[in-house]
């Protein structure tokens, strides 16, 4: 799977993405892929462990892993993103 720039995306795009994401990760357990295995040699998780603070990091890869698509989490999750985007953003440019 090609990981994306977070940055330039908006709510939708990153819902989307997120969706992409969970049916990748999805579709590589149904091909009998190991958890662990995955975990080990992916790089999806590393723009969002870039720009996600350490207490919502946990969080976000147990959302993504499990699938989770309800409309209350995600919602708070996109929340979390676009702030941490912004924040970061605003990082990198001062």
């Amino acid at each position: 799977m090609k990981t994306k720039a977070l940055s330039p995306l908006n709510r939708e795009g990153l819902k989307d993405y997120l969706f992409e994401i969970q049916d990748y990760i999805d579709s590589n357990m149904e091909d009998g892929q190991d958890i662990d295995d995955f975990l080990d040699n992916t790089d999806i998780f590393d723009e969002f462990e870039k720009v996600l603070p350490d207490e919502e990091y946990p969080v976000f890869v147990i959302t993504i892993l499990n699938k989770i698509q309800t409309d209350y989490i995600i919602n708070r999750l996109l929340d979390v993103l676009e702030t941490s985007i912004s924040r970061s953003a605003v990082g990198h440019s001062a």
